[in-house]
């Protein structure tokens, strides 16, 4: 081989980490920062759900705060969830079986007919986040078959 080939191979395996280095800081970037997000979100979820005067704020026209929290409640579940399977904490099947212990909730269930549709349009695109609401849809149509 000549040396200037060998140059070369060593310059493009170099130029190959250095790339692959960089594409999985930017998923831990990524990772980091919707963790942080989710958190926010979840946080927030739990002082509305527990705190009228911070439900009352965001309650739908019409409908009263103390009906509105138990939605904030299973929406906080739902993202708790989602969180976990986003993380790889949680696998397929866990994942089943913690959707239909969720789906036992009537709260859950409620929050699920209101706005599971809008779920599943904000995961469109988002593989993992696709594979979360298919499942909690299949648990929806499961607590619904048998309630």
């Amino acid at each position: 081989m000549k040396i200037s080939t060998a140059v070369l191979a060593a310059g493009a395996s170099i130029a190959a980490v250095g790339v692959a280095q960089l594409v999985q800081r930017h998923r831990q970037h990524k990772q980091r920062n919707d963790l942080a997000t989710s958190l926010i979100q979840i946080e927030w979820l739990s002082r509305a759900s527990s705190d009228e005067k911070e439900a009352a704020y965001w309650a739908p026209e019409g409908r009263e705060p103390a009906q509105y929290q138990p939605l904030l409640s299973a929406n906080r579940m739902f993202c708790q969830l989602s969180l976990l399977y986003r993380l790889g904490l949680l696998t397929d099947r866990q994942l089943v079986l913690y959707a239909d212990k969720l789906m036992e909730s009537a709260a859950a269930r409620a929050y699920w007919a209101r706005f599971g549709e809008h779920r599943e349009a904000e995961a469109l695109g988002k593989k993992t986040d696709e594979q979360f609401t298919r499942a909690m849809n299949e648990a929806f149509t499961r607590a619904t078959m048998v309630a």
